[in-house]
């Protein structure tokens, strides 16, 4: 029998992934498909739509697939096979992808004459989101909130408890109660975590964007808009994913019965929805935002600069200073890999989860 935790985690997650993938192409700016700038995309609508649907089809397709597959390899206790999912569905999803960037091109230079194309990049400063300071705090008011919960119930926690549930929901292992095992996931593992967020945050605040030359007005305001909205979501899901560790906490110290510890799961599981709707109502860049204001066309050139993105989802400009810029793929930012700061941040962000784990693990030898 599957567990309800597996119903409710693992099997939902991989439909929204696939459904998501499925969607990119409807978030970003229409001028931009799968990765490529095509100018003249009215002319092209038809076509156009048609590889978006049948994307949409495919990524739903192997989301549906991989389910099964994962239903198959659980039943019969194939649990190796079942940590390679994850990865053989972004696999998939990846080569869908560069499967119709490549019909893509083909359409774009059926249309577009070289000719016609003018290299251009264009860069303008974000100017500082308006957000009222109190927003930044809210995840450490929560997070401060839940460790005081922590310390006054500390004497009422057993000697020996549960910190980890298999895939059946029951315990398979246990720690001797101390301040480390007790609120590692709200001290050692929260606070980090929340740090991390917040440099995300100071980075957005400050990241520069390419946009058309000729809508560079409406481009910044859309863009300012953006990164305004990005934060307030970022905090969102912030709280959310400090809440579950609460939640975490509360299992391991036995006020939540291990028969209802599913529920940890549920806060984590309102993160991609709320992605899909944020997707769906800003779209990258916010090129949804402000669709009243009109946009007078300065000059005819076509521009080009797929050149500058390796597939269209890697950014590599030595003339461009910026360390994050939008994804021209997807939603959110990535790193100018034409930037030595782009891999030192880079290098921090894959460190940090590797020396707390390492952290933990000494700790609790």
């Amino acid at each position: 029998m599957i567990s309800l935790l597996i119903l409710l985690s693992i099997i939902p997650a991989t439909l929204f992934i696939g459904i998501i993938f499925g969607l990119i192409p409807y978030f970003i700016n229409p001028e931009l498909i799968f990765g490529l700038r095509v100018p003249d995309y009215e002319s092209l609508e038809p076509e156009i739509s048609k590889m978006k649907r049948e994307n949409f089809v495919y990524d739903l397709a192997i989301s549906i697939f991989l389910v099964i597959l994962f239903i198959v390899t659980y039943t019969y206790n194939q649990l190796i096979l079942i940590e390679f999912i994850p990865l053989l569905e972004i696999f998939l999803m990846i080569a869908v992808y560069f499967y119709f960037r490549s019909k893509t091109r083909k359409l774009k230079g059926k249309n577009i004459s070289s000719e016609q194309q003018h290299k251009i990049s264009a860069f303008i400063p974000a100017k500082s989101t308006n957000l009222n300071s109190v927003w930044y705090l809210i995840p450490w008011i929560e997070l401060i909130i839940f460790i005081i919960v922590g310390a006054l119930y500390y004497p009422n926690i057993p000697s020996t408890f549960a910190t980890h549930y298999g895939a059946n929901g029951k315990p398979d292992a246990y720690a001797t109660k101390s301040i480390f095992s007790v609120f590692t996931l709200l001290v050692f593992i929260a606070i980090p975590l929340t740090v991390f967020f917040d440099v995300i945050i100071f980075a957005i605040r400050r990241v520069r964007s390419n946009v058309n030359v000729s809508t560079s007005k409406k481009a910044s305001l859309q863009l300012k808009g953006f990164n305004s909205k990005l934060i307030l979501f970022i905090i969102l899901v912030n709280t959310i994913i400090t809440f579950t560790m609460f939640l975490g906490s509360l299992l391991t110290w036995g006020i939540i019965p291990n028969a209802y510890s599913f529920v940890v799961v549920l806060p984590p599981i309102l993160i991609l929805p709320l992605v899909l709707i944020f997707s769906a109502k800003i779209g990258q860049g916010g090129w949804k935002l402000y669709p009243n204001i009109k946009v007078d066309k300065e000059s005819d050139t076509i521009r080009n600069d797929d050149n500058e993105w390796a597939g269209g989802l890697v950014y590599h400009n030595r003339k461009d200073s910026s360390i994050f810029v939008p994804k021209r793929y997807g939603v959110g930012y990535t790193l100018n890999f034409g930037n030595k700061w782009s891999f030192v941040i880079l290098g921090i962000i894959l460190a940090v989860p590797i020396i707390t784990i390492i952290f933990i693990v000494i700790l609790h030898s």
